[in-house]
């Protein structure tokens, strides 16, 4: 299945760092587990809309990243109402809707904001909240989780050198696609978070909203 992948970017508290997100293709394990927040989409979207049109429970696959998840889901969800109440809405109306009904359920999440945004423009992007979205041109990526890690946002290390680094990393790569930037953002990961090094090449760190999580990926 296609998903949007937080590929690049950092989160630092009070930092406007760019993200880069890319296609994403990973097999679905049907590993469900219940979460909130898709609870909140469909009671959310539902409001929004003014009809019951999402009725079905929906749980996270935990096979995929959770934001990927999430954003593809919801999508398909808020689909699936428009056709089966048979609301009149255009593309640009559901895209505006699903904003508002993230920033309810995520307000200020400049993650949620780039995969969405990844998804309307059906694009990989390159997204810095605040700023026009730069359209980028790269492969899919085939995609696995290894393992997933809760995650509080707060560094255990920073200076100015590693915010700059931290922030420049997306852009670098989507200018040169040097595979070594991938791991230096690696490093980046383990010294502001105090994250276990990854020492196998096709292993890389992403944020996943209150989750770090380990993917391996191949082109």
């Amino acid at each position: 299945m296609g998903v949007r992948v937080p590929f690049l970017g950092i989160p630092i508290k009070g930092i406007n760092n760019p993200i880069l997100v890319l296609d994403g293709i990973i097999e679905s394990l049907n590993i469900f587990v219940r979460t909130e927040a898709i609870g909140q989409f469909i009671r959310q979207f539902n409001e929004a809309i003014g009809f019951q049109c999402v009725k079905e429970e929906e749980h996270w696959d935990s096979s995929i990243p959770f934001s990927s998840y999430y954003i593809y889901v919801t999508e398909k969800l808020a689909n699936d109402a428009i056709r089966n109440c048979e609301v009149p809405m255009s593309e640009d109306e559901k895209f505006e809707i699903l904003h508002l009904v993230d920033e309810a359920i995520f307000p200020q999440n400049s993650l949620v904001k780039a995969l969405r945004t990844s998804q309307q423009l059906n694009s990989p992007i390159l997204f810095r909240d605040g700023e026009e979205p730069i359209r980028i041109q790269l492969e899919p990526i085939k995609i696995k989780v290894v393992s997933s890690y809760p995650f509080d946002g707060n560094p255990k290390y920073l200076d100015n050198s590693l915010i700059h680094l931290a922030g420049i990393i997306p852009v670098e790569y989507v200018e040169s696609k040097a595979r070594n930037l991938i791991e230096f953002e690696n490093g980046l990961w383990s010294a502001i978070y105090s994250l276990p090094y990854l020492k196998i090449n096709n292993w890389k760190w992403i944020w996943d909203l209150n989750w770090l999580t380990i993917i391996e990926f191949s082109n």
